[in-house]
């Protein structure tokens, strides 16, 4: 497959997750669930296996004082969470790096939570 197939791919997917999560999300259970990760304002959150960002870009609209760092292994999904947080003027508090999970590219107690919600 080549690299532009690859990424077509990529995005493609990438809009099948976000259709997906927009309906697992409903919007009655949001609240339910931002309580539950339990985030505060100021906090340092790390979403890994953020995929196209969706818990993210949540977490970054119902906490603006906060900074959430999305992680994921695959960079198309990691441009359609770009484009989404640069649509949804979420790119002052939210950024997107590319690197393993298993292998966190980041100092220890460099963040204040730490979620990952459909990785494993």
């Amino acid at each position: 497959m080549s690299q532009a197939e690859t990424a077509r791919s990529g995005f493609w997917t990438g809009k099948r997750l976000e259709s997906g999560l927009r309906y697992a999300y409903r919007s009655e259970f949001l609240p339910l669930l931002l309580e539950y990760v339990g985030a505060k304002a100021g906090d340092r959150i790390l979403e890994v296996g953020c995929g196209t960002g969706f818990l993210a870009r949540l977490l970054a609209q119902a906490f603006p004082d906060a900074q959430v760092i999305g992680l994921d292994t695959d960079g198309a999904l990691l441009e359609v969470a770009d484009q989404l947080a640069a649509s949804q003027a979420l790119m002052n508090q939210l950024t997107f790096s590319q690197g393993d999970t298993l292998h966190l590219p980041f100092a220890d107690n460099s963040f204040n939570l730490v979620t990952s919600h459909r990785l494993l």
